[in-house]
């Protein structure tokens, strides 16, 4: 991630940034493409069971994730701005 974006990224803080880029961005569309790949692995399965359990589990699954992201890009960032001071 460039430098600029993550400046003004992470001035949004950490808890947007995990709800959005995390929870929104990757445990509903995770979510949504899970269920919908099982859909056609197993059309006799209950697809709005699978789609229910799976808009509980990847989104909290996606709050790891958004954590993870943001410990990363944060030790890049500073990484990179100590280079350059």
């Amino acid at each position: 991630m460039k430098l600029e974006k993550w400046a003004s990224i992470r001035e949004k803080g950490k808890q947007r940034f995990v709800l959005v880029y995390g929870v929104l961005g990757w445990g509903v569309s995770t979510g949504l493409l899970w269920s919908l790949l099982m859909a056609f692995v197993e059309p006799s399965e209950n697809v709005w069971g699978k789609l229910a359990i799976a808009m509980i589990i990847f989104p909290i699954a996606g709050i790891a994730f958004g954590h993870l992201t943001w410990n990363k890009s944060e030790k890049a960032f500073a990484k990179e701005t100590t280079k350059t001071v």
